[in-house]
């Protein structure tokens, strides 16, 4: 039922684009249900994740794969020097969307494909999510 409403959710999104896609909040998801080591959770967030990707246009699993190693390599380095629990919200946010749109701009360079387009509505986004995972950690 989750994974449907978050459909009608991404689908919105696109339509009104002062609607965040909430990428930020799937990547804390994401670490969350990999900590606990739930399946479940895990098979829901995946799903969610290619379902955001498909309506976004990006390339199949590359939230998944970049979420993933990040999480493996990078968080928990992090984790041992910050203890701010806010600040671990600017953190997610902050590997998220510039982390991402980072990594898919060096990928497109590597292939010679064309840039990921970036514009306002990022950083609006950003705000927006920062605000809703200050609020969950």
């Amino acid at each position: 039922m989750l994974v449907g409403a978050f459909v009608v959710y991404i689908s919105l999104s696109s339509i009104y684009l002062l609607l965040p896609p909430l990428l930020a909040v799937l990547f804390f998801a994401f670490y969350r249900v990999l900590a606990r080591h739930d399946l479940i959770g895990l098979i829901a967030v995946v799903a969610m994740l290619l379902v955001f990707e498909a309506e976004k246009g990006f390339w199949f699993a590359s939230t998944v794969l970049f979420f993933a190693f990040v999480i493996r390599y990078l968080i928990p380095k992090i984790e041992q020097v910050v203890q701010c629990r806010i600040c671990m919200a600017a953190i997610f946010t902050a590997i998220a969307y510039p982390g991402y749109w980072l990594v898919m701009w060096m990928t497109n360079q590597v292939l010679l494909l064309g840039a990921p387009a970036v514009d306002w509505h990022m950083w609006l986004y950003v705000i927006i999510e920062f605000l809703i995972l200050a609020a969950l950690v």
